[in-house]
């Protein structure tokens, strides 16, 4: 019996480590397909609107939606979108801050096509202290959770104006995750490759605030994407989308708290 369950075991591993090479026709058609990336924040700032074509070949650079009339309103005003520069598919609003407790619409009109999103922001838990760790003569960052909302933090890093700078590539950026969630795909998910920094870097961090669609949204872009690769996959699905029909991504509303920390 065990030398059938051996054979059983060899057998099964090697159809897994089998892989060939299948080079099938792709065929793609036109839709009304647009894919939306936009995001509200409490910054004063221009907000910018992403508008896309589907990708109709592999590893294509998406087409931009040119020409689209796009608008955002609360309860009180309507704010027109201006696509700059012309041609590109982006979108900004004018200089505007988002509030708590407001819902905010997202409208498209694109060949006869409408199509609109909604979402609200949610409060913002301060950030806690940055942390990271000498490795050798450089440092590294540590995550931990952070606070009890779901939320995500941008870390942009960079030494490009030190002397530990010695060609082009002295800047990055890390994202981590907090979604209060427990996904089995999350905890096996695939190892990221490191990122040191040296002593003199400067480290911006942001931290979102995520309503609750839009963390399902980043749940399920996650899954496909950052988590995939590792031994619990999930069945390979579309992300979720505050979009009408014939749109996919997301329009968010954030609430965003940022600090600025010297690496010594």
């Amino acid at each position: 019996m065990k030398v059938r369950l051996h054979t059983i075991l060899f057998f099964i591993l090697l159809l897994m480590a089998c892989e060939e090479e299948t080079n099938l026709p792709l065929k793609s058609e036109d839709t009304h397909l647009i894919a939306v990336e936009g995001m509200l924040t409490n910054e004063n700032i221009s907000h910018r609107v992403k508008l896309t074509h589907p990708h109709k070949t592999q590893n294509e650079t998406p087409e931009p939606v040119t020409g689209a009339l796009v608008t955002i309103a609360d309860d009180a005003t309507v704010y027109p979108l201006t696509e700059y520069p012309a041609g590109s598919g982006e979108y900004y609003t004018p200089v505007l801050r988002a509030v708590t407790g407001k819902v905010y619409t997202l409208h498209i009109l694109y060949n006869e096509h409408e199509y609109t999103a909604q979402d609200s922001a949610v409060p913002v838990e301060a950030l806690q202290a940055i942390q990271y760790k000498a490795v050798n003569d450089q440092f590294e960052l540590v995550f931990n959770s952070s606070g009890q909302s779901p939320n995500y933090i941008e870390h942009a890093i960079s030494w490009q104006n030190t002397t530990a700078c010695t060609g082009s590539d002295c800047a990055g950026e890390l994202i981590y995750y907090d979604l209060k969630t427990i996904d089995v795909n999350e905890l096996y998910k695939p190892d990221k490759e490191d990122f040191y920094f040296p002593a003199g870097a400067t480290i911006i961090r942001k931290k979102y605030s995520i309503s609750v669609a839009y963390r399902e949204f980043l749940r399920s872009m996650l899954s496909e994407t950052e988590w995939r690769g590792g031994i619990f996959d999930v069945q390979r699905d579309n992300a979720t989308t505050n979009l009408s029909a014939g749109a996919v991504g997301f329009f968010a509303v954030s609430t965003v708290v940022s600090d600025t920390t010297v690496v010594k």
